[in-house]
């Protein structure tokens, strides 16, 4: 592919070793590191509407500062120090793809801040393939239809700010679902699955309350928004760095359980579900699953975050390479079948 055409991140990952490109993307992080020889490289993560892509830039690479409207020249570079405020900011890059050990890896040879007028950082964002309205609709009719004293809760819960903020949040930073709307995306596939998987087992004869059940999912991440912040890209806030998300995400329970009082057996079922979602103690949940609905709504939180990594994974594979790379978050590799 010829280096002057300009390509999202989704057709680079199709590209072969030894291709060039020129892409334009928002950068999500950056960190600078040393080569065995002690030269500087950066680590840089960026993010298109079609994906995301990690890079290297080496210590021979450009960076230039094209942010202003009229620049002062065809040459204007930018200062290391304000390499690190690119997070959140659009840039145009020209890369190259080789073969690093038998796996594909992506370098920057030149990154340029662009004008932040003319190229938006919402423009090259990537948000929910699920459209808002729809999202939503799916939603409402959720928390509508899940009954008792645990459902009026999550209505009331769910409502005003809360709603708002919750609509638009990340569901993380990283790994999974972490773009715009990415939260609600996550919840609603998580409460979906928990509640047929609830069903099923109470026609099997188990004792599962499905109310619970659907009202623990969708209130089970919670405390992700307070653990991350949505300003252009998902990026973690010092809270959520030390605390979790999941204590977030209990302490805001509790204060939302202490408002609408809700009652004591209901408080414990909810507030268990949320502390053990994670499975097991090593993946970050203070207490395991103790009961069938907080098992369940565990089970359909670590299903769907492996189904979705499957999904990010595979989907720019060709037929000629049915198997991805390493998936670190899920520690696998996958097969595009």
């Amino acid at each position: 592919m010829a280096e002057n055409i300009v390509i999202n991140s989704q057709e680079i990952r199709k590209l072969p070793a030894g291709s060039a490109y020129k892409a334009f993307f928002v950068m999500s992080a950056v960190s600078q590191k040393s080569d065995k020889n002690g030269k500087p490289y950066y680590d840089v993560s960026v993010a298109d509407s079609f994906g995301s892509l990690e890079a290297k830039v080496w210590s021979d690479a450009q960076w230039l500062d094209k942010s202003q409207a009229a620049p002062a020249s065809d040459d204007d570079h930018l200062p290391p120090e304000k390499i690190s405020a690119l997070v959140g900011k659009t840039i145009g890059v020209n890369g190259k793809v080789s073969d690093f050990r038998g796996q594909l890896q992506y370098s920057f040879g030149k990154i340029t801040l662009l004008n932040q007028e003319k190229f938006p950082p919402s423009g090259y964002l990537p948000h929910s393939p699920i459209s808002i309205d729809e999202l939503s609709e799916r939603f409402n009719a959720l928390a509508s239809g899940c009954g008792g004293e645990a459902g009026e809760f999550v209505r009331k819960v769910f409502a005003g700010e809360f709603l708002h903020k919750f609509r638009d949040w990340p569901a993380a930073v990283s790994h999974h679902h972490a773009y715009a709307n990415g939260l609600l995306e996550h919840t609603l596939s998580v409460a979906a699955c928990a509640k047929s998987m609830a069903e099923r087992m109470r026609d099997s004869g188990y004792d599962v309350d499905v109310d619970i059940v659907v009202a623990g999912a969708l209130l089970h991440d919670i405390g992700k928004l307070d653990s991350y912040s949505m300003t252009t890209v998902p990026n973690m806030t010092v809270e959520g760095a030390l605390l979790d998300h999941v204590a977030q995400g209990y302490a805001k329970f509790c204060e939302l359980a202490e408002k609408h009082a809700l009652g004591e057996k209901t408080r414990v079922h909810l507030g268990h579900i949320i502390l053990s979602h994670h499975g097991l103690r090593e993946y970050g949940s203070p207490v395991v699953p103790a009961t069938p609905e907080a098992l369940i709504v565990s089970s359909a939180d670590e299903l769907d975050f492996k189904i979705f990594c499957w999904n990010d994974s595979v989907k720019n594979l060709t037929d000629e390479q049915p198997i991805s790379p390493w998936n670190s978050s899920a520690q696998r590799r996958f097969w595009k079948k």
